[in-house]
């Protein structure tokens, strides 16, 4: 079968955007400071930039991806069960999240994860000691508050997913050198201490948040509220855990709304997100960049599929064809029969029949479509997930029918029936279930999930690339460039 003219012009299109956005990973240069350096405020106006520095530091200059743009989600994913890398070879730093047999030298893990986040909470720690410096009359009280707690509400952020990717972590509450380079590690129940005490003073700090004033792009009383739902979630105090979820879900300014327009920009359901400023990145988002396929067959007609399916022409398609990292199978046979969410937010890109290609089908998450390029926000917390933290604090209080309404609520906007557990065990189980189809491939969740609940080890050796897993690989490695300029810094067990 001949190709014609049109879809030539299309395929090289296509190879520029290649060329352009699939840049290997392991070659993005490290993310460019926004706030370097310690201010003094002397007014509003400068604490209101530096603190929109501090926002745009967290997705970037140049598209590439950092653990909060793109880097919770794909390093996470690949670590659990939820992506394959469809180039082992090209891509071995990623292959090695994948195989969770990381190695100290890792590049993603020290850039893209440790060096990115330690950089955000540097600039927040600089933002909270200039304001504590500053005397200055223009500097009011109203904006002080809302420095000093959006800069403890990030850096709370920065230390949720360090210890959740690498356990016993540094604590720096200073942006002095002097201080932060004699530190050590310490332990999690450390860090998630610290981040409830940053987060209840943030709510403190924080106007009440209502709906004419709420900007979701912003942190607030509430997005503060939801962080500290789930650490407590996280921290096993179940009664916490519940009842902040609860604030943010009886403060009337949040609704689910339809699966398909979960994730667009001010969703009914967003709790925060981070914009994307398309004056400085263009393009898709890193989610849609290396989850997603550059072209989707089934924005295509049937007849016109069959030509990208050639088999005698596939070869030369197939990099625009296959997602870097495509869905686990797993995770795809995981989704219950008539559950919407798998037709809405999952979809495939078939290949030929013949081997040896052998029709393989290539799931790939369609929660950021391919057709919407030009988004200008960032999803990091939604409501569903105050459902499912309550509902499994619920559950762990044995208020079983309680815990079955909340999950219920996710169910049903699902399109499924309610649920069939009846008592504590099966409840939990069945959260689980709900966490893992209705978070997939969203800032870690799944992989967090199976550690904190110790089901990591007996559902990751499903995979058969991940056999060997063992508890030791649940952590990633600590950079060795940090042991070496901190003596004071121990590796984790294994590496």
């Amino acid at each position: 079968m001949k190709l014609n003219t049109s879809y030539i012009k299309c395929l090289l299109l296509l190879a520029v955007v290649f060329s352009v956005a699939c840049k290997k990973l392991v070659d993005i240069d490290e993310p460019i400071d926004t706030v370097t350096s310690v201010k003094i405020f002397n007014s509003d106006d400068q604490a209101s930039q530096t603190l929109a520095g501090l926002y745009s530091q967290m997705v970037g200059t140049d598209g590439a991806p950092l653990l909060t743009f793109g880097g919770a989600s794909i390093y996470g994913g690949l670590a659990s069960d939820e992506l394959v890398p469809s180039n082992p070879v090209d891509y071995s730093e990623e292959n090695e999240f994948f195989t969770n047999s990381i190695l100290i030298g890792n590049t993603q893990s020290e850039n893209v994860l440790w060096t990115a986040a330690y950089k955000t909470i540097y600039a927040a720690n600089a933002i909270l000691d200039g304001e504590q410096a500053s005397t200055s009359a223009q500097f009011t009280p109203g904006k002080r508050n809302e420095l000093k707690a959006s800069a403890k509400f990030i850096r709370a952020f920065g230390f949720f997913y360090l210890t959740n990717f690498y356990g016993e972590i540094p604590l720096p509450l200073s942006s002095k050198y002097s201080e932060t380079i004699k530190l050590t590690r310490v332990s999690q129940q450390a860090v998630y201490e610290q981040i409830i005490k940053d987060l209840t003073e943030a709510i403190a700090l924080f106007p009440q948040s209502t709906a004419s004033s709420t900007v979701k792009s912003k942190a607030n009383q509430l997005s503060a509220e939801a962080l500290l739902a789930r650490t407590y979630l996280y921290a096993k105090n179940w009664e916490q855990a519940a009842l902040h979820a609860n604030n943010v879900m009886n403060s009337g300014q949040f609704s689910l709304g339809t699966l398909a327009n979960t994730f667009e920009k001010n969703s009914t359901e967003t709790i925060f997100e981070l914009n994307v400023n398309r004056s400085i990145l263009t393009g898709r988002l890193n989610e849609t960049v290396y989850l997603a396929p550059y072209l989707s067959l089934y924005l295509l007609p049937e007849a016109d599929q069959e030509i990208f399916l050639d088999p005698s022409a596939y070869a030369e398609f197939q990099p625009y064809l296959v997602p870097l990292f495509y869905l686990n199978e797993n995770l795809v046979n995981a989704f219950e029969s008539g559950d919407q969410r798998k037709t809405t937010w999952v979809n495939y890109n078939g290949s030929p029949t013949d081997a040896p290609y052998n029709g393989k089908k290539y799931y790939f998450s369609n929660k950021y479509p391919n057709d919407e390029q030009e988004r200008t926000s960032y999803i990091v917390i939604r409501l569903a997930e105050m459902y499912l933290i309550r509902a499994e604090a619920l559950a762990m209080q044995n208020k079983t029918d309680l815990a079955l309404a909340d999950l219920n609520k996710i169910r049903n906007r699902a399109g499924l029936g309610n649920s069939l557990a009846t008592d504590q065990s099966s409840i939990l189980v069945a959260i689980a279930q709900e966490r893992r189809s209705e978070l997939f491939t969203e800032w870690g969740h799944r992989f967090f999930d199976l550690k904190r609940t110790g089901k990591a080890i007996s559902e990751l050796a499903k995979t058969p690339e991940k056999s060997a897993i063992n508890t030791n690989k649940l952590l990633f490695p600590i950079p060795s460039k940090e042991i070496i300029a901190n003596p004071r810094l121990t590796q984790n067990p294994g590496y």
